[in-house]
Order: C-alpha cells, then structure tokens, then sequence
C-alpha cells in the first residue's frame, strides 16, 4: 500500500524539527595554565590518585557541553598544572567505562609513579567516550590499595557527576579514610548540578576530614586551576632553620634555634659592629669601633682599655694604666727624685731578681710617659763590707737597673747611672730596718 501523503510529511517535518531543535554539544574551552611555582615550598601532598567517572551519565549534556568532555578537560588541565619537578606520584584510575572500551568496572589506565604529564595525558586520551554503570565505591576501595605503602601524605581527588550512585562510595571513602589515616585528603570535583551528587561529593569531603569539594565550573581558567593545585598539592614556604623566613628569601641559612633574625633571616646585629647579638659579650659598642669575634672593642696592648678610648696605645704588658689607657706611672711628674727600696739584686751581685721586673716595667713606663724626662739612676748600699766593694757594687747595680729600662725602649740619652755605696745613708746603718733602707736604687731627675 501507497503510504499516505500527509502522514509522510508529518513524519518528515517531525524529524526535520527535532534535528533543527538538536543543540550539538560544543568543544570545552580553551585552556590557558598558570604556572605554579613549587621551588622553596614544602610539599603538602607527595602522592595522588585521581579518580575519573566514565559512567554513562556522564554522557549527558550539562550547559553546551558533555560532561564527560568536562571531566576529562579537568584531569587533562591538572596535569598541566601541576609543577614537574615537584616530585609528586600520581596515577589515574577510571570506573563505568563504555562496554567497546573495557568491562571492568574501574581501571588503573596510569599506574601511581613519578608525575610525567604526558603520560598522565597519553592514558587520559585512551578514554573517549563514557559508558556503563556507576562503581565509584570499587574505584575508591582499589585506590586504597594504589596508595597503600606510599611516604608521604596522599590526595584522592574524584571527578564525578555523582548521579544516582546510592550510599556505596561513602561506604567506601569511610573505609579508605580509616585504612590510611591523616595523612589521606579528599577532594570531590563535582561535574553538573545533580543535587543529589552535590550531596554525595560533600559528604565524601567531609568523611576525608583534610579536603574539600568544589564544581568543575571553578576549575576551568588557568588561575582557578593553579589555586587548586596550590591548595592541594603546595604547602608552606620552607624554613629550614625555623627562623620564620623561607629559604629563598634567607641570606642567613642554617641561625642556631632560638635566634632572633631580622626580615632577610640573618641574627639580629643590635649594634651593627658585625658581630650578632647572640655571640656579642660587648652590646652597645659605639658605631665605627672595631671589634673582636666576641664583639668586644679591640684591645690591642691588652691593657683592658679598649683602643677606641685607649690615649696611650702600645702600653707593655703588665703595666698598670689608668681609664684612659696610660700607665699609672710611680714617677709624680712634680717630684725631682724617687727612691725605691723593693728593686733586689741577688747577694753582693748586680744581676736583678726576676721579682723586681714588675717595678721596673712600671718605672719605663713612667719615662715613656713623660718622654722629655732624664734622670741618673743611683745606687746605694749600706755599711755592711768594704767601701770599694760596695762602691763598685752600687755602680754596677745602679747600671744594670739603666739598661733594663734601656732594653725596654728608654733612650739612652735619658738615662746614665751613678754609684754612691755607703756614702748617703738615709738611716742608721747599726740597724737592721736603717740598713734595708740604705740599700735602695734612687732616681734623680736632672732636666
């Protein structure tokens, strides 16, 4: 039989409306990535496995595009996102799965290793259209054993639709949260706007505790992206010293615990003498002086008056000094004569006893004070022996004394040395205290 005109045309018109009504899904957009700079940072997370739903609802249309196209622009855009070099393991892990594809309910397409970009995007691109039904529990439960034994601390990020999927993968997420602890985060990326899966892809981030769930529309520009890579897998500025500033902007790696630095990490130099206040035992020195590895003031004769105030530098060791650095000298410049009853000599020798060296240094440093100062160094004895033994005795004294002071840098010219022996006591030589008395070495000014 003929078919009728006018049913045909009807069955032509319908056909033609509902192919011209027909929206075709578009290309997801274009994706520009942002760089994510990990150099300097501590690593958040060291290990990840993403899960991506190939299930037959993911064939539906959500706005203008598939959202399978969606979802898998999502794993394909992390994978450019993510820092090569930032030593992060990951793998990706798919379930549902178009029967010509697979009849497996979830796949491990890039086994967990070293992040290579482009064969996380080589294994994604093996995937091209969703099919079948929805196991995330049996994807969420193999990747407990994907990232069983690894170091670190591990990300599960789950992009879904979560449509019609029941109670099963929070079951499962429950349970994988148990098995690996703390140092496992959730991060649902929830495809579409099914209410039921915002409900799903919430409650599988509350049950990871550490993570969060967000819309693939958040994720589809290159910063938006880069912040969730950042927050995911990018943790603090590293400090290696626990300073409180990060190794790339430390000039002073490795500060002792509990230093204090300034905003560039070097140990605080309160008084800027190059020395740090934790090892400075001299703080406050004034701006200029120079200073030791302890920070205290140079002291370059050992005087105990530091340079920058010492007036009289040079001072010999051992020699007393005054606040300003100069000997404290016995020799009153207003005197004319001093008389010294405590420089000894060995018994009827001219040679000086090692104890009478203190009194001599003190004595040159009096004439190096007063640098226009002669004087005759005279000796003396007492009655005791005869007079010529102590005449030449007392010369001779009187002399060793004047090239001690010599050979500690007293000119010659201002020195000459006289002997007196017995012939001016100062006491009654029938004493023993008037005898100790008679010997003495006297110092005569003569200019």
């Amino acid at each position: 039989m003929k078919p009728n005109f006018s049913t045909l045309f009807f069955v032509v018109t319908i056909a033609f409306l509902m192919t011209a009504c027909a929206t075709p899904y578009q290309a997801v957009p274009p994706f520009t990535p942002v760089d994510v700079d990990a150099r300097g940072h501590a690593l958040k997370t060291q290990n990840v496995v993403v899960i991506l739903d190939a299930s037959s609802s993911m064939d539906d249309g959500y706005q203008q595009w598939k959202k399978f196209d969606i979802a898998t622009a999502v794993v394909h855009n992390m994978a450019e996102t993510i820092p090569a070099d930032a030593g992060i393991k990951s793998g990706l892990r798919t379930y549902g799965h178009d029967p010509k594809f697979s009849s497996k309910s979830t796949l491990l397409i890039d086994d967990v290793g070293d992040f290579d970009k482009i064969g996380s995007q080589k294994a994604l691109s093996t995937i091209t259209k969703a099919g079948g039904t929805s196991p995330l529990e049996r994807a969420i439960d193999a990747a407990a054993d994907d990232l069983d034994g690894l170091d670190g601390n591990s990300a599960l990020i789950i992009v879904t639709d979560g449509k019609d999927m029941g109670m099963g993968p929070v079951a499962s997420a429950t349970a994988i949260k148990e098995k690996i602890g703390a140092s496992l985060c959730i991060y649902p990326v929830l495809v579409g706007d099914d209410g039921g899966g915002q409900w799903l892809v919430d409650e599988i981030a509350r049950i990871g505790g550490c993570g969060f769930a967000t819309n693939a529309d958040n994720l589809a520009r290159g910063q938006q992206m880069a912040d969730f890579v950042n927050k995911v897998f990018i943790g603090d500025m590293m400090d290696s010293d626990g300073d409180g500033v990060a190794d790339d902007l430390d000039r002073c790696p490795g500060t002792p615990a509990g230093v204090k630095v300034d905003a560039v990490g070097c140990p605080l130099d309160s008084d800027k003498d190059g020395v740090p206040d934790y090892l400075d035992k001299c703080p406050g020195t004034p701006a200029g002086v120079k200073v030791d590895s302890t920070g205290c003031p140079l002291d370059s004769d050992g005087d105990g008056v530091p340079d920058f105030l010492d007036k009289c530098p040079g001072t010999p060791a051992g020699v007393k000094v005054d606040d300003s650095g100069c000997p404290v000298t016995i020799l009153d410049a207003g005197a004319s004569s001093w008389t010294f009853n405590n420089i000894n000599f060995e018994v009827s020798k001219a040679a000086i006893q090692p104890s009478s060296y203190g009194i001599l240094d003190e004595i040159a440093a009096g004439l190096a004070a007063n640098p226009r100062m002669k004087v005759v160094v005279e000796g003396h004895t007492d009655s005791t022996g005869a007079r010529a033994f102590n005449m030449d005795l007392s010369q001779r004294r009187a002399q060793a004394v004047a090239d001690y002071l010599i050979g500690k840098g007293i000119s010659p010219d201002r020195l000459s040395a006289k002997g007196y022996g017995p012939d001016r006591p100062v006491a009654d030589n029938d004493t023993r205290l008037g005898r100790s008395k008679n010997r003495r070495v006297q110092f005569t000014r003569v200019d």
